[in-house]
């Protein structure tokens, strides 16, 4: 058992150059961890991706990790190099695993939605347009746009 979720671990990162494929096997790689209850192969891959450089992913794999093992601790040893994910207080949240499995067959990619997805943010906010329009403006003004000229850009692309 050992080496094929070694295997998983494997695909994994070496799959983060795709987020589709990526989410697939991290989809395996927390099932497995689900079944054996052992966080280490876990603490590996995120520090594979540390050591690669790869700083979203890594959140990417902690956030999940958080949101599916509800209370997992993840932290250093007392050697300061070793990460460790304790899962000796965790348990394991359903509907989060349903999430991920459910987001991976829609082929989410673990460098878009899927964090949120996950976590059960779908919630789509409601367009605060006095905001939008302010942000807008100060872009205009950096970038030298007038007003007069973004009322004639909308009304032409209106007409199109």
């Amino acid at each position: 058992m050992s080496n094929d979720i070694k295997t998983i671990e494997n695909n994994f990162v070496t799959a983060m150059g795709s987020g589709v494929a990526a989410t697939t096997h991290l989809i395996a790689l927390v099932q497995s961890v689900v079944k054996s209850e052992q966080g280490g192969v876990i603490a590996s891959a995120i520090a594979r991706l540390n050591k690669k450089g790869d700083v979203q992913g890594s959140r990417a794999v902690r956030s999940i990790v958080a949101a599916v093992f509800v209370g997992a601790k993840i932290g250093v040893a007392k050697d300061k190099k070793t990460l460790l994910v304790s899962l000796k207080d965790a348990k394991v949240d359903v509907a989060a695993l349903t999430r991920l499995v459910a987001a991976g067959g829609e082929k989410l990619s673990i460098r878009d939605a899927l964090v949120k997805r996950v976590k059960g943010e779908t919630e789509v906010k409601e367009l605060d347009l006095v905001k939008y329009a302010e942000g807008l403006v100060k872009r205009m003004a950096k970038d030298g746009v007038t007003s007069a000229a973004l009322i004639a850009a909308i009304q032409a692309a209106a007409k199109a």
